[in-house]
């Protein structure tokens, strides 16, 4: 079903699809313009910045300047108004001439609101508006100040009583005989201002004068609201008190951004400020940038449209069918070829080379074919091999062991002991090859399963020592066990692999050691690891120390390797700490050693182990039916094929008072149990006539107890495969060859009672909903 127009528009402008990263491309070849319109935006935005920061400086300048231009014109008119005879000569009762003097000063100069006229003692006499009319200036500070220098000051600024507007009082003695007869004074007003905030043309320009303290003494705009009003606690006021001179970007007080340039002026001691507002410039600079980003837009959509077309016409399709036959090639079309001969030269080279290489990938894949058919054949010829070796080996190795164990078991004389020994330890040797063989390639193949199962760990530490315990106490060895507290218990792991690997290191350390002593220590710590994962496990340490011939620093390192031997006479395949190297790696620990020739060795590893539950301990603690021997008396069915392993299992169970029945291939077990009652069948599995699968298929098929009697597999074949064939035939265990006589009466000893107790349950009500209480088929052991 084709698809609909969205996934195939999404997929036009995937990141991954060539239209798209052409027209990326394009766009690309926008970014510079892009970058210099930004640029230029940046830039345009600083000067602006730039400028009004200039023009704010240039205003503060200028207003501290108007304010000295003002205060030396006051100076200069007081001077003039001095030297008047109408003024040098008023008093209070008379004060016609003074007053018509001083009413058009305001007039005449629109700077100041008012002149007035004192004696020595702070009246007034007359002011621009009239007679004193009994007013005294004697406390205030300013006039103080003339009467203790007898010069010319000014005042800080004040509020006029009658204009209410900010003002500052220019005020200079007249001294007659070096004493003051008289006091005149001036009131500059602000109103000035207001011209400096028409020049800025910003209408939320700020012009303002503050003194020493913060205090705002004039404002423009809206002065009445602000004046007298302490703004010491803002940030930016506080930073123009504290530098006095400079300019800051700051936000006000009605949380609008400003910049602000501010100067102080030393005859009134207050700072004057001029605030530049930042956001219509910022959003001027804005329009700019939209103006060119709208531009630089519509060149990218011409751009990307002439690119659409083109596109199509030329490149796509050819990149569509380019695509097409890949992917007839990947669904399995090799040798597809493209017609592309009206395509540009371009493509018309790149469909050559995919011709070319369709007709490769063709032959390479027969090839391939052909070499993976081949490994697999080596594969299985190498299984086959390994299978057919192991058990044809194995079934010789089962009368010579087996043998020789039954000849120790007879009277004879020291010699006849001595070479009956060697014989039994000669065919173990031999079994040690096989098994490590079987291992490694077991190990190299990635075909190893562990199983996980409570066990108690001081227990088999022990039982591995006094595997050895014999060998040692022969060569005069002292053999010495240390187990810390923590590591004893119950603990979940795989005790076979590691019984496996500490009998390997115990039986090396015996082997390279003449005197002295072997000693196997075995350490448990909390693994900090694991419990941060909720798994509370430990890590076991097991230490294997000898006295030894110990090992030179330059074969240390290949020592875990296959096939090395550090003395050929002392015996060995080389393939036992190879092994242990893989075992202990992929139980998830690790495995070390150090030594000096001379003075013996030191062989370790560490297993993340974790504590078993009580439930665990419980069922392991238990005794195992399959642990002890069963009682004698069995009636046995033996189906083995070969009359030296049939001679030597009758021999055995027969000394084991077992009553024992043989035949010799597998349609005579079948018809021996329909004429006979056993208690258990012995089966091997390869026979003539019907081998050990096909007899149990049809043994468990016959109705009633007969089809559920129990069926041990007797077998050279130990591979897992092997194992879980006579299994799913319907066998109960397998024990494999060569046979050890204490496993096999205890497997016959514990499924005998089974098959008892299956026996007594089927003259019973049948058990509810299906339960089936019977052992499942399990691997009983392998030699």
């Amino acid at each position: 079903m084709p698809a609909g127009p969205m996934p195939r528009l999404l997929r036009a402008f995937s990141p991954r699809s060539l239209r798209a990263r052409l027209m990326g491309v394009v766009l690309a070849s926008l970014a510079l313009p892009l970058v210099g319109a930004l640029y230029l935006a940046d830039q345009q935005l600083d000067d602006h910045i730039g400028a009004a920061r200039e023009l704010a400086l240039h205003l503060a300048d200028d207003g501290v300047q108007r304010q000295h231009d003002l205060i030396g014109e006051a100076r200069n008119l007081l001077g003039v108004l001095s030297l008047v005879p109408a003024i040098r000569n008023a008093t209070p009762t008379d004060t016609d001439a003074c007053v018509a003097t001083l009413a058009p000063m305001p007039r005449q100069h629109r700077w100041t609101t008012g002149v007035w006229l004192t004696d020595a003692d702070g009246n007034i006499i007359c002011d621009t508006t009239g007679p004193g009319a009994g007013i005294s200036l004697r406390e205030r500070e300013y006039f103080q100040r003339v009467l203790d220098t007898k010069s010319w000051v000014v005042s800080d600024f004040i509020i006029g009583k009658r204009s209410l507007k900010p003002l500052i009082i220019v005020a200079s003695p007249i001294i007659e005989d070096g004493r003051i007869v008289r006091v005149m004074g001036v009131a500059v007003d602000l109103t000035w201002l207001t011209d400096l905030v028409k020049v800025l043309k910003q209408p939320d320009a700020r012009v303002m004068v503050l003194d020493h303290n913060g205090v705002i003494v004039a404002r423009q705009p809206d002065p009445e609201g602000w004046l007298n009003r302490n703004v010491g606690q803002l940030r930016h006021v506080q930073q123009m008190l504290k530098e006095r001179d400079g300019f800051l970007d700051s936000e006000s007080a009605d949380g609008r951004d400003r910049l602000w340039a501010f100067r102080h002026s030393d005859e009134t001691d207050t700072i004057f400020a001029v605030g530049m507002p930042t956001g219509p410039i910022i959003a001027e600079a804005r329009r700019d940038l939209w103006q060119s980003l709208g531009l630089l837009g519509i060149a990218a959509l011409v751009s990307v449209t002439a690119l659409w077309v083109l596109l199509r016409a030329s490149v796509l399709r050819w990149v569509w069918e380019l695509g097409s036959a890949a992917t007839r090639i990947g669904d399995g079309g090799g040798g597809t070829v493209i017609e592309a001969e009206r395509a540009p030269h371009e493509f018309r080279v790149v469909s050559h080379a995919f011709n070319n290489m369709s007709r490769r990938l063709k032959q390479r894949e027969q090839e391939l074919r052909s070499a993976m058919e081949e490994a697999r054949a080596g594969s299985r010829a190498k299984e086959e091999f390994l299978a057919t070796m192991s058990h044809e080996i194995r079934t010789p190795m089962n009368g010579v062991i087996g043998f020789a164990e039954m000849l120790l078991e007879t009277p004879l004389t020291a010699e006849q002991r001595r070479y009956a020994s060697q014989v039994r330890d000669a065919g173990r040797s031999l079994l040690t090859v096989i098994n490590d063989v079987l291992d490694l390639s077991k190990l190299e193949a990635g075909r190893l399963d562990l199983v996980s199962v409570p066990f108690r760990l001081d227990d088999l530490a022990d039982r591995c020592v006094a595997i050895v315990r014999l060998a040692a106490e022969q060569k005069g060895l002292d053999l010495q066990t240390s187990i810390s507290a923590t590591a004893r218990g119950f603990v979940m792991g795989d005790p076979d692999r590691l019984r496996q690997i500490l009998l390997n290191l115990l039986s090396n350390a015996v082997k390279f050691t003449d005197r002295g002593s072997v000693r196997l220590t075995v350490k448990a710590v909390d693994d900090s690891g694991s419990s941060g994962k909720g798994g509370g496990g430990r890590v076991c340490t097991f230490t294997v120390t000898d006295t030894g011939i110990g090992i030179a620093p330059e074969r240390q390192r290949d020592l875990f390797q296959r096939f090395t031997q550090l003395e050929r006479g002392r015996g060995g395949t080389g393939l036992g700490l190879a092994i242990c190297r893989r075992l202990v790696e992929l139980m998830g620990g690790e495995i070390g050693m150090e030594s000096q020739p001379g003075s013996g060795s030191t062989f370790w590893f560490s297993l993340p182990l974790l504590p078993a539950g009580s439930a665990a301990i419980q069922r392991d603690g238990a005794p195992m039916a399959g642990s002890e021997p069963g009682s004698p008396g069995a009636r046995i069915l033996l189906a083995e094929d070969l009359a030296m392993n049939r001679d030597l299992a009758v021999t055995m169970l027969t000394k084991a008072g077992h009553h024992v029945d043989a035949v010799d291939d597998g349609a005579a077990a079948v018809a021996a149990v329909q004429e006979q009652t056993y208690d258990l069948v012995l089966m091997d599995v390869q026979m003539p006539v019907m081998d050990g699968l096909e007899a149990t298929r049809r043994i468990r098929a016959l109705p009633g107890p007969v089809g559920r009697i129990p069926i041990l597999a007797l077998s050279a074949g130990v591979l897992q495969v092997e194992v879980e064939r006579c299994l799913q035939a319907g066998m109960n265990a397998h024990l494999a060859k060569p046979l050890e006589k204490t496993k096999l009466l205890a497997a016959i000893g514990r499924w005998v009672r089974v098959g008892h107790a299956d026996h007594g349950s089927a003259d019973d009500e049948p058990p509810e909903d299906g339960q089936d209480d019977s052992p499942r088929p399990q691997l009983i052991a392998h030699s």
